[in-house]
Formats: C-alpha cells, structure tokens, sequence
C-alpha cells in the first residue's frame, strides 16, 4: 500500500494506492472526508493519518485470509478479531501504548465511517458499536521539560547570540518551533505603549495550521528581559544591516547567515549544542514544556489553577484538560495545592529570563571567540 499526495489544489488530496497501484477506494474516500470535514486538522494531522491507515492496509494485504482480497472487499468484512490482529502485531514492532492507541482511535473512526451515508453504508452497523477500545489505555507519563540551569547549559552550548536568543525565546514564550519562524518584528510589542513597571507583554502569535492553510492566532506572554534581549539582537550587524524584507515583513528572527529561519535548522542548532552539554537530552519541545513547568511554578496568578489557565492561552490548547497533560496535575488537585503552595516556592518568569541572559548572552565580538573554543573541543 502507498500513498500518493496531488498538490495541484491549495492541500494535498490523498489517493491510496494497493501493490497493484489501484486506488483503495474506501481508505480513499475516508481521508478525503477528513480533509473536507469542518473540524479543522493540520496538515501535519492529515498526514498522519493517511499513514496510519495506510499502515492498516498493508496490513490487511499482507494477511493470509483478507490479503486474497483487494483492500476494499476486505474493508467490507472487517471483525473484531483481525482488528485485534493488527494492534498485537503493531505491538511486536515494539509500537508504544500510546501509538497504538492512535492507530485505534483512527480506525474506530474510519470502520465507523463506513456505516455512514457519505461512505454508500457500505457496512449495516459500525463495527465498534457499544464496544469500548480494545487496546490497553496508555498511561500518563511525565513531561520531559527542561529545568532553568539545564536551559543555560544548552544555551552555553550555542556559538551565536542568534542561536541562543532563539532557544531561549521558545523557553520564555512557550512557541512551537514551527511557530517561531511566523513571528515578525512587527509583532513584538513596543515597550512606549505600556506602563515602565510591567514585566510582561502580549505577543501575537501565528499558531499551528487549520483547514484551508491559515494559522490558529493566539497571545502568549513575553517577559520584558527576552523583548530587550530581541532588542539587542534587532541593533546587531547581521539583523539591522539586512534589508532583504520590508519593514512590515521582516522576520523576528534570522539564521547566522542572514537568511529566513526555519524549523529544521532551530532543531538542528539545538541538536548540535546537546553534543557539546552533559545533558542527556533537549529539543525545541522540551523547551515548550519546559515553559509550561517554569509558568506553573511562576506567580502569574494568585492561584495554580489561575496559571493552569495562563498556560492554557501560552500554549494554543483549545481545552484545559490538554494543558492539564503538560502539567500532569489535574485541575481539582491544583486548586487543592492552592492553600499549601508557600511564598518561597513562587519564582517570578521575568527573574528566570533576566538570569538566563546574564549567564548567556553572546555580544557579537564574542562570537568568533566562542566558535575557535568550541574548535578546540
């Protein structure tokens, strides 16, 4: 089975292909219906997906009973127990709990599409009618984050001021990495347009992509060290001799050679600065948790359920209790830790930022300083 993606429209339209490079029409029409569906997806999702299904129906052509049949007819006479089937063998591919949760969920929605109209009711009744998962309910782990010193360790491990300025602003705003190269310099806030004793600013972001490629618009909070340390960085030679954007347009942020930022190369500096830390592990995500653990232990709010609902915002998440899976503290037990959180255990975010700058950042002079050092190494 393979996938094959026409990008003559404004998004992809999937067309699943069996080893005899037929379309399945069924798994066809399915992720079709996903991309019309008014429920918006990311690209990202879709893509996914169609994977997933796609996975399935290798599956099923490679089956000594359903694999005599094109994909469709086997679609058609799918039981319960081919499907238990597929997730024991997802399983021996050493797939995580998780992940075959996701499979489930994908095609619990696809088989109970097919007692739909749209699919021609191709099957009376959906398979999992009155029946729950079937595939073990994964357990919550903790978010991996990474801690105030660790960020200043990573950080250290960077060669540019730009690279640096890059991961501590994913740290300090909370920012997806595919998010960070939308920001424009026209975005940031204008420190004359508030009051000299405000510590924190609202920053426009352009979120994750919807239906129709346009992008979720969210605020997220700065913290007014990060906006001077950008500052800094916008007086820089490689930035402010750069002349390649109108004003309006320019990006926030640029690579070491002046060019656009993309999400490959901040996840690629910040791969290549891990190899020159004792940390064992960071990336961009980490980072984002990271934000979500400093917020939690920040004094945002008058209460932890307050910056339960900060973090909510920060972050994009359309319900409180996907935040709640980056805190791993669910919202009753928040408001109960209310009373007992003492005034030592509140850190202020604009204290961490100001420390994480004191100890990072790189003037441009220092820069080929640091790069023959890190030579050496």
């Amino acid at each position: 089975m393979d996938i094959h993606r026409s990008t003559k429209s404004k998004r992809p339209s999937y067309l699943l292909l069996d080893e005899s490079e037929r379309v399945a029409t069924l798994p066809t029409n399915f992720i079709q219906s996903l991309e019309r569906s008014p429920r918006q997806r990311s690209q990202a999702t879709l893509d996914l997906y169609a994977r997933r299904l796609r996975d399935f129906c290798s599956f099923l052509e490679d089956h000594p009973v359903f694999g005599q049949y094109r994909v469709d007819e086997a679609v058609r006479a799918l039981g319960l127990p081919v499907m238990d089937e597929f997730y024991r063998a997802c399983s021996a591919r050493g797939l995580g709990a998780s992940t075959i949760r996701g499979y489930e969920v994908l095609l619990k929605q696809f088989t109970d599409w097919l007692s739909t109209e749209e699919s021609g009711r191709v099957r009376e009744r959906a398979l999992y009618t009155n029946i729950t998962y079937r595939t073990p309910r994964p357990q919550l782990r903790m978010p991996r984050y990474l801690t105030l010193d660790q960020v200043i360790e990573l950080l250290k491990g960077m060669h540019w001021e730009a690279q640096r300025l890059v991961a501590h602003f994913i740290y300090d705003t909370g920012l997806r990495a595919s998010e960070v190269p939308r920001v424009l310099k026209s975005d940031l806030p204008v420190f004359e347009h508030y009051p000299s004793s405000l510590m924190y600013f609202p920053l426009f972001v352009r979120g994750s992509k919807a239906r129709g490629k346009e992008f979720k618009e969210r605020y997220t909070i700065i913290s007014r060290p990060m906006l001077i340390r950008i500052n800094r960085y916008f007086k820089s030679r490689t930035y402010f001799t750069n002349h390649d954007w109108p004003e309006n347009e320019k990006p926030a942020f640029l690579n070491t050679y002046g060019t656009a930022l993309t999400t490959k190369a901040i996840q690629a500096s910040i791969a290549d600065a891990l190899n020159r830390t004792s940390l064992k592990a960071a990336s961009a995500h980490r980072l984002r948790h990271g934000t979500a653990y400093s917020v939690m232990k920040s004094g945002h709010g008058k209460t932890l359920l307050d910056n339960l609902i900060v973090l909510q915002r920060a972050l994009g998440h359309s319900k409180l209790a996907t935040t709640e899976i980056y805190t791993h503290i669910p919202a009753p037990v928040l408001q109960q830790m209310t009373e007992a959180r003492g005034p030592d255990e509140v850190r202020y975010r604009f204290e961490e930022a100001q420390k994480i700058i004191d100890a990072t950042f790189l003037p441009e002079k220092s820069q080929r300083k640091v790069i023959v050092i890190g030579r050496k190494k």
